[in-house]
C-alpha cells in the first residue's frame, strides 16, 4: 500500500516564518521515512500574488537551507504557484532546483516522441506549455523524495509524459486554458458578472 500524501497549510508571509512551517512538516517527512509519507502538499496562500519573490527568494533560500541541513540527496522540492512562469535559461544554470525544464529541454523531449509537435512549437509555446504544468491555484511547495525524483528524471516516461503534457496543453490553447485557470481562482467572476441595472429613481411626490 502506498505511503499517504501530506497536505499542509501555511499562512505566513514572511519568508522566515514560512521556512519555519516548512521544516515543521520536512523533518516530520524524514525522520517518519518512505514507509509513512510520500510527498508533503504545502500551501503558502499569502505568497499567491508574490511570483517574483517566490521564485527569487524562498525557492533559492529553501535550496541552501535544504543542502545545509545534509538532505540533499534525501528530499527534493518543486516549485508550483499561479502565475508561475519557467525563469530564463540563465536563472536555471544557477537554480535549477524546484524548476520546470527549459523550452529547449523540453523541445528535445518532444523531438524524441513527436517531431511535428516539435518542428511547429515556438519557444514561446514551449515555455508557456511548460509553465502551465506548474500552475497551481495557490503558492504550493511539493516535497518529494530525492531518489523518486531522480529515478523518474531518469526513463524515458518522464520524456513522454512531458511530451503528453505539453500536447494536451497546446491543443486546448492558451486563451482557453488561462481563462478557466483565472475563473477557477475566482479572477473573471467580476469581469464576467452582468452589469447591474440603473436604481429605479425615488417616486416624485
Amino acid at each position: 500500500r502506498p505511503a499517504p500524501i501530506a497536505y499542509a497549510h501555511s499562512e505566513a508571509g514572511s519568508v522566515a516564518s514560512l521556512l519555519v512551517d516548512f521544516w515543521a512538516s520536512a523533518c516530520g517527512m524524514a525522520e517518519g521515512g518512505e514507509e509513512s509519507c510520500s510527498s508533503i502538499v504545502l500551501s503558502a496562500p499569502s505568497w499567491d500574488d508574490r511570483w517574483g519573490e517566490w521564485h527569487r527568494t524562498v525557492f533559492p533560500l529553501l535550496e541552501a537551507s535544504v543542502l545545509a541541513a545534509g538532505l540533499g540527496r534525501t528530499l527534493g522540492i518543486v516549485c508550483f504557484h499561479p502565475q508561475y512562469e519557467t525563469p530564463s535559461d540563465a536563472w536555471l544554470a544557477r537554480h535549477r532546483f524546484g524548476h520546470m525544464h527549459s523550452p529547449s529541454k523540453l523541445r528535445r523531449y518532444l523531438r524524441e516522441h513527436d517531431a511535428a509537435l516539435a518542428a511547429r512549437s515556438s519557444e514561446s509555446d514551449l515555455r508557456w506549455a511548460g509553465s502551465y504544468q506548474r500552475r497551481s491555484p495557490h503558492a504550493l511547495i511539493n516535497v518529494l523524495w530525492a531518489r523518486q525524483l531522480e529515478a523518474a528524471e531518469r526513463r524515458r516516461k518522464s520524456s513522454s509524459l512531458y511530451t503528453r503534457n505539453i500536447r494536451a496543453a497546446l491543443e486546448a490553447g492558451r486563451v482557453s486554458l488561462e481563462e478557466e485557470r483565472r475563473r477557477e481562482r475566482g479572477e473573471l467572476t467580476a469581469e464576467l458578472a452582468p452589469p447591474r441595472p440603473p436604481s429605479a429613481s425615488p417616486p416624485q411626490p
